[in-house]
């Protein structure tokens, strides 16, 4: 058996967060948290650090993953972390220069290739970790090799492999549960615009997605969904509430309900446990999946909050990036959410394909008409591993690189990753700040949220108006 040190990254809040980072969270790591429950039921020994809580710089983490002595290096690689990651792993090759470093996740599956042929990584384990990294350590530590691991990287004899296209975990109920127990986990909570009450921990009711939204890294034939059983889920959800103390148990599916047969399902199965308690959980799922009859079931199995992407107002946006939903089935939505008492969540995309200045007034004025409790407004960002990415790239209208520019909550007018054509950064910038101050600055909106919803802390209120504020003197809305 090896020892293996996983890390989730620290992240660069001034570069990723700008202005907002007053606002940033340290989030469960999910993935991570069931790649090392994998682990360490394999029998190899574990260490974690987050290193997102902990915030060592790249010379003392280095020395905290030498004093464990590691025969193995995990890291989980997102794009606005990669740059970041890069140079920790060339301070680890110095002072471990035998440890092999594995890496995961979406933005390392994508420069695989390139990753490992620099040296960056040893291996890149493509896909779901959970069978395949403690197959990687064996083969890492043993004789055995990683020709017949299925979907990593690699660089025997100096050539780059790939051992083809990674297989998915079919059943997902027999995953060990996340080692949450490894990791700070009373210190999460997931962003503000998510969180209903803390402390907060992440459930998995499924994997993969049947919609294949261009703009987004989890759908497509690819990542086919599959389903935990209703009982397991309400078993886990009984575990994080009763055994951890756990307040907010939020679903971190790309949809979840992703139907309504399950969706009843899995309510049925957590209401009658009558779990008990001041306790709530959240989900996202897509706007069409909600009908009455399942906000209404939602509601009573503890759900407080559903969060909603809906993107655009403007339907002929919505077919670009192949949303397949319309302005009109989000009202439905809304509308059977708040009649079930629902709070909700709402997610909007500003500068997609093919959108002007005058649909993004359409989106915001979208928003002002729906009765939402939280509007999200994002800048697109066509995110590596999107069919969006792609489309763009092979167009010459971006270009790899700065990855830590590369974020939602901190848009630069003058280096957007992308601005669509008849658009300027500048005026996508302000349109965005000005997205937020109509929204969260009408009198009925700071009312529920000091007198009715109450989940959002003073102090992120505080900083958000005096942040609205210092935008609207500076003359950029």
């Amino acid at each position: 058996m090896a020892r293996v040190f996983l890390i989730n990254p620290s992240m660069d809040t001034a570069a990723g967060f700008g202005e907002y980072r007053a606002l940033s969270e340290a989030m469960p790591p999910t993935g991570l948290a069931y790649v090392a429950g994998a682990a360490r039921r394999a029998g190899h020994t574990v260490g974690m650090i987050d290193n997102f809580v902990e915030n060592r710089p790249d010379d003392k983490l280095a020395a905290t993953v030498q004093a464990f002595a590691p025969d193995v290096v995990g890291i989980p690689v997102l794009t606005p972390v990669a740059q970041g990651i890069e140079r920790f792993c060339a301070r680890l090759r110095e002072t471990n220069p035998n440890v092999k470093i594995v890496m995961g996740n979406h933005h390392a599956s994508v420069f695989a290739e390139e990753l490992v042929d620099r040296g960056v990584c040893d291996v890149v384990v493509h896909g779901e970790g959970e069978e395949r990294f403690p197959q990687v350590v064996d083969a890492l530590v043993g004789d055995s090799g990683l020709e017949s691991v299925p979907g990593v990287t690699w660089r025997p004899n100096g050539h780059v492999e790939t051992t083809g296209r990674p297989p998915q975990i079919r059943e997902l109920d027999t995953l060990a549960r996340p080692a949450w127990d490894m990791l700070p986990w009373a210190h999460y909570t997931f962003l503000p615009f998510v969180t209903v009450a803390r402390p907060c921990l992440a459930v998995v009711g499924s994997r993969g997605c049947p919609y294949r939204c261009s703009y987004c890294v989890e759908g497509g034939a690819a990542n086919g969904l599959r389903v935990r059983s209703p009982e397991a889920i309400a078993d886990e959800m009984e575990w994080l509430v009763r055994d951890m103390g756990v307040r907010h148990a939020g679903f971190v599916d790309p949809i979840f309900p992703f139907n309504k047969k399950h969706g009843l399902a899995v309510c049925n199965a957590i209401a009658a446990r009558e779990i008990p308690g001041d306790w709530w959980w959240t989900s996202e799922t897509r706007i069409d999946v909600i009908d009455d009859e399942m906000a209404h079931a939602m509601k009573a199995s503890r759900c407080k909050r559903v969060l909603f992407g809906i993107e655009s107002g403007v339907d002929a946006l919505l077919k670009n990036v192949d949303k397949k939903c319309t302005a009109a089935k989000v009202r439905e939505g809304v509308t059977a959410a708040k009649k079930a008492g629902l709070e909700i969540t709402a997610f909007f995309m500003l500068g997609l394909p093919g959108e002007t200045a005058e649909m993004t007034r359409e989106t915001i004025d979208f928003a002002l008409s729906l009765d939402l409790d939280i509007a999200k407004f994002g800048i697109t960002v066509p995110y590596p591993g999107t069919e969006l990415y792609e489309t763009l790239l092979a167009e010459g209208r971006i270009k790899k690189g700065e990855w830590e520019q590369w974020s939602t909550f901190n848009p630069n007018g003058d280096n957007l990753p992308f601005v669509p054509d008849g658009m300027t950064g500048p005026e996508l910038d302000r349109l965005h700040k000005r997205a937020n101050w109509l929204f969260f600055m009408r009198p009925r909106i700071i009312w529920r949220h000091l007198f009715v919803v109450r989940s959002i802390k003073l102090s992120h209120m505080v900083a958000g108006f005096r942040l609205f504020f210092r935008q609207f003197v500076m003359g950029q809305i």
